[in-house]
């Protein structure tokens, strides 16, 4: 019987050898396994850190870029200008565009930490990828070189340790098309002035003043904007109607409209002006609401933009005689032209009390004070005040309230002045000492507003001169707050 079982069974001595030798060579598999894991996974985290150091140097580069866009028209002689390429791993198959800088560094750091290179193009209704790119709402350009709708293409690469990582960036600036030295493009267009007390203490001037010009006689080379527009030929007529007598008409200079007064009743010619009085007050749809309405939405989103709500809950009251008004906010001049104080009647959380810097001719800024809407029109949401002098750079915006001047130190804005909303006004009061040299914008969006108000106030014993400057509109509608990247992708 014993016999017969192992035949038929076998013989089962030496079995655990074979099987402690498959086990040995499953383990030895495994343990090769892991262990070539093992040595790729430091590749792999190197890798993956390697790619980030060249996302983050691409992102370096694109910063890089927006600081060489600052100050500059999109098609300034360094940018689209001139030196374009067509073609190439910098610009793309059949594509034109501007190198900016190839082979970069980090500030401080050499080619070992890594490296970026940056391209500018102007968008081309030619490429059908860059509608998609840039948005249907916005038309394209038909030219390389020359930038009409305020919109270039930023790319850059970085790179590091054999890793590349490709940003592409749509570029937008904010537009406002200015064509006189005062706008009045919404509803209503109403002025108010009274007789200057003295000769050339009152100005509005279409002509071209550079920031150094002095005197009367500007230098600058841009073309002549008309001293006043409005929305409308309707609104021209009562824009014009403030100005109501010779002395009135005599202050205002610039392109004329052909409306036809004769100069023998509408003020003698300006030596260096196309003309003077009435018929330098104009209808223009240019600049229009909806304009100003994004453009402002569009500085409101900027994250480096600093908005000061100006509410009637921290007012300070109306104290007679030109204060007759409450007022929000108020701006006082210090010892230093350029550096201001903004105070409210508040304390504890809602309290404003600070120093304002107003920026320089290379850095302009910033400054947007928000106001509150009231029905009845008596709420100033900025007033200026103080006997130093004050010198500003820039856009400053006023918006749903008044704005009034009563600096008897010179007030001088280099830039936009821009009020906008419901009920607001520009009145220049008591005895202010102003100039606004580049535009100043009022536009009014309620068609509803009560009568006896005016977008446009002169009741000043001081001076008041707004002369149109191609230079300061331009550094402040070119500076960094005026841009925003609409459009980004990673390749």
């Amino acid at each position: 019987m014993k016999t017969w079982r192992l035949l038929l069974l076998g013989n089962e001595r030496g079995v655990a050898l074979p099987l402690a030798m498959i086990l040995l060579m499953v383990l030895t598999l495994l343990t090769i396994t892991f262990m070539t894991l093992g040595a790729v996974e430091p590749q792999i985290s190197r890798n993956l850190s390697d790619g980030a150091r060249a996302r983050q140097l691409a992102e370096s580069g694109i910063e890089w870029g927006l600081s060489q866009l600052a100050g500059k028209a999109f098609d300034d002689s360094t940018l689209l200008g001139s030196g374009l390429t067509t073609g190439g791993v910098n610009c793309g198959t059949g594509i034109t565009c501007k190198v900016l800088v190839t082979g970069q560094t980090l500030p401080g750091l050499t080619s070992s930490a890594g490296t970026f290179t940056v391209t500018l193009r102007n968008d081309l209704n030619s490429l059908a990828t860059d509608q998609a790119l840039i948005g249907s709402g916005n038309p394209l350009d038909t030219s390389t070189s020359v930038d009409n709708n305020k919109i270039v293409i930023l790319k850059a690469t970085g790179s590091f340790n054999g890793a590349s990582k490709t940003i592409t960036t749509v570029v937008q600036r904010g537009n406002l098309p200015i064509n006189a030295a005062v706008s009045l493009p919404g509803v209503q267009g109403d002025t108010y002035t009274e007789d200057p007390p003295c000769s050339g203490c009152y100005s509005v001037d279409g002509r071209d003043w550079k920031d150094s010009d002095s005197g009367t006689s500007p230098t600058g080379a841009g073309s002549l904007k008309y001293a006043m527009t409005t929305a409308t030929n309707a609104i021209e007529t009562i824009a014009q109607n403030g100005f109501d007598n010779l002395n009135k008409r005599n202050y205002l200079h610039g392109k004329t409209d052909g409306d036809g007064y004769a100069s023998s009743t509408d003020g003698s010619n300006l030596t260096g002006a196309t003309g003077n009085g009435r018929n330098t007050i104009a209808d223009d749809s240019t600049l229009t609401p909806q304009l100003i309405t994004k453009f402002i939405q569009n500085l409101a989103s900027n994250p480096s933009t600093q908005i000061l709500e100006s509410t009637q809950a921290c007012q300070y009251p109306a104290s007679g005689g030109d204060h007759d008004k409450p007022e929000g906010i108020k701006m006082q001049s210090t010892g230093t032209p350029n550096v201001v104080t903004v105070t409210n009647n508040c304390g504890g959380a809602q309290q404003i009390n600070q120093t304002v810097n107003l920026g320089s001719a290379t850095s302009p800024t910033m400054l947007y004070v928000r106001g509150q809407y009231d029905p009845d029109s008596l709420f100033r949401g900025l007033t200026v005040d103080g006997t130093n002098p004050i010198t500003g750079y820039g856009i400053l915006v006023v918006e749903d309230s008044d704005l009034a001047f009563f600096q008897t130190g010179q007030f001088r804005w280099n830039g936009i002045v821009l009020l906008t909303g419901r009920n607001n006004s520009s009145a220049f009061l008591g005895d202010s000492n102003t100039e606004i040299r580049g535009a100043l914008i009022v536009n009014e969006t309620n068609a509803g507003e009560m009568s006896g108000f005016s977008e446009f106030s002169v009741k000043t014993e001081g001076n008041m001169r707004i002369r149109s400057s191609k230079e300061n509109i331009d550094r402040a509608l070119m500076a960094l707050y005026n841009m925003r990247v609409t459009a980004y992708r990673e390749h």
